[in-house]
């Protein structure tokens, strides 16, 4: 008989061989030692497992576990309820307003429109100088980062450490002045 599979052992250990099976099992573990040694194994496992406390789960814990694996997703009545909540304070504020300020309703939202409009003209060229800022700075850090790299590998192979520190100084004195320069660039666009 070839040596026993895990599952056999298990099942010899919980009792859940026919009688047949479990003679042929025990005359195999009279003769191998490998098979003994795992029984006795797994034996262990299953005392250890045995003695352990049961865990006690919370109460909610379906609850907590299925929220994780499903969360709760936002229905499209509730979505349009808060849209409308949001759409009735707007109107019962302009409402307001008009009481308040004794404009009528079309004067109080022209006038309400020319203020977005003339916030939006001061910021979108804002938003457009900041991107293009952004992107010049990534361009020139991402060509220069490049360059060094390529720089240090190369001398590193070459030079000796005490030439690599002076050239590492002069690297650094070159970004810094690079920068400044960069910034008085940006300073120079500003006032024209």
């Amino acid at each position: 008989m070839k040596c026993l599979s895990i599952e056999q052992i298990y099942l010899y250990i919980e009792k859940e061989l026919s009688p047949s099976e479990n003679k042929d099992v025990e005359s195999h573990l009279r003769v191998c030692s490998i098979c003994q040694k795992a029984l006795e194994e797994r034996k262990l496992l299953s005392q250890a497992a045995e003695s352990l406390r049961l865990w006690d789960a919370p109460p909610d814990f379906t609850q907590q576990v299925m929220a994780r694996i499903f969360p709760p997703k936002v229905s499209l009545p509730a979505w349009l309820g808060t849209l409308a909540a949001g759409f009735a304070s707007m109107v019962l504020c302009f409402f307001i307003l008009t009481l308040v300020t004794g404009q009528n309703l079309r004067s109080l939202l022209l006038s309400f429109t020319e203020a977005v409009f003339d916030f939006l003209k001061y910021l979108v060229p804002l938003f457009v100088k900041v991107l293009k800022l952004a992107s010049l700075l990534v361009i020139f850090f991402q060509r220069f980062a490049e360059f060094l790299l390529k720089g240090l590998t190369l001398l590193t192979s070459i030079i000796s450490t005490e030439l690599q520190i002076i050239i590492i100084s002069t690297t650094i004195i070159l970004i810094i002045s690079s920068i400044y320069a960069l910034r008085r660039k940006l300073a120079f666009g500003e006032k024209t």
